[in-house]
């Protein structure tokens, strides 16, 4: 089978590492597959040419319109073409609607965000007319669709989760809580520096950590828009001994590893793949109750607080630091978790969709 994904980039991302584990194993799989990235840099480039993905950057220094008589004329035959995020997927709706196409929906947000919503609404619905299939990561994400009127409800859909492959490794973290009173705890975050995020919060909390006497480290890694607001923020309140910006990295896992506790200030995740990353570190989280993080990480999760909400995010944690079965309680109900983000469902979900084109 030949498989061509188009995504809007292949910088390092939720959506962007979720098509290339995709991708990956459909390669192992058997499948032939491309990856066709519409523009920025190509951080995932030589990764992805390691795994025998081909990679197509034909149609990153083009226009739309170009754009869309490459894929008119370099595609033709028998391909299956699946988009991924809304600029790919207007351009196979333009370009292969007469063969059919797959959409898969990454975020709990609007077709077009800042855009009227009647607009979001059509140009949703008029890509997802000519579709074969729509696939949801979570059921967040498709439950937002159907509350804003983006999907109509003859639209074939369905949900289906990021697989992910845990590290092999040995856990020698074992967490007190009077270890963690005796030295700086380490605390850290990841995600793009935009609104989404709600990144002014977590530095809220690092105020509010401060002015309790609390000793501990905050490391952000990350890149965004974002970053030279929140920058000065640290600075007026005089946070910079504590909060540290780390921008992108090329791999979390090092970074992850070496911290105690993971917080995410979100104000709302279509799945959140740094959660999974978060849970096979072994790291006790604490995230808002919104969108998909409960799914994610469990509804019985001892670490949700109230969304937006610095009061709860503080107690929260407080409460988490000083009760260690809190803490092994929050790493159960994660291990248990991790496992339904299985890689081989992951593929076969796809298979089986794709199969029905057949």
């Amino acid at each position: 089978m030949r498989v061509v994904h188009l995504i809007t980039t292949i910088e390092r991302g939720g959506a962007e590492n979720a098509v290339f584990a995709l991708a990956k194993i459909q390669v192992i799989k058997g499948y032939e597959v491309t990856v066709i990235p519409l523009k920025g840099k190509l951080e995932l480039l030589e990764a992805m040419q390691g795994q025998n993905i081909n990679v197509d950057t034909s149609l990153i220094s083009k226009n739309f319109l170009a754009q869309i008589r490459v894929m008119r004329r370099k595609y033709r035959g028998s391909y299956t073409f699946h988009a991924h995020l809304p600029r790919a997927e207007l351009l196979v709706r333009f370009s292969k609607s007469h063969t059919g196409f797959y959409v898969t929906r990454h975020n709990s947000e609007r077709f077009f965000p800042k855009s009227n919503t009647l607009l979001s609404i059509i140009l949703s619905r008029f890509v997802l007319r000519k579709s074969l299939h729509m696939i949801s990561i979570s059921k967040a994400v498709k439950q937002f669709l159907v509350d804003s009127y983006e999907i109509s409800k003859g639209t074939p859909n369905s949900v289906i989760y990021y697989g992910y492959t845990q590290r092999v490794q040995e856990f020698s973290k074992k967490r007190t809580y009077l270890e963690l009173l005796n030295r700086e705890i380490a605390l850290g975050a990841i995600g793009r520096l935009a609104p989404q995020k709600n990144l002014g919060l977590l530095i809220d909390f690092a105020d509010r950590m401060k002015k309790g006497g609390i000793q501990f480290n905050l490391k952000i890694a990350g890149e965004g828009p974002e970053r030279q607001v929140l920058e000065k923020k640290v600075t007026d309140l005089g946070l910079r001994q504590q909060v540290r910006f780390l921008g992108k990295l090329p791999d979390v896992s090092e970074f992850l590893d070496s911290q105690d506790f993971f917080i995410l200030t979100s104000n709302y995740e279509g799945l959140g793949l740094v959660l999974l990353e978060a849970m096979d570190a072994r790291l006790p989280i604490v995230a808002p109750r919104n969108s998909a993080i409960p799914e994610v990480i469990g509804e019985d999760h001892p670490g949700l607080f109230i969304s937006g909400d610095l009061d709860s995010l503080y107690n929260i944690f407080i409460h988490m630091l000083s009760n260690p079965s809190m803490q092994q309680e929050a790493l159960k109900i994660q291990t248990l978790k991790l496992n339904e983000f299985d890689m081989e469902n992951y593929f076969q979900s796809h298979h089986a969709l794709y199969d029905m084109k057949q």
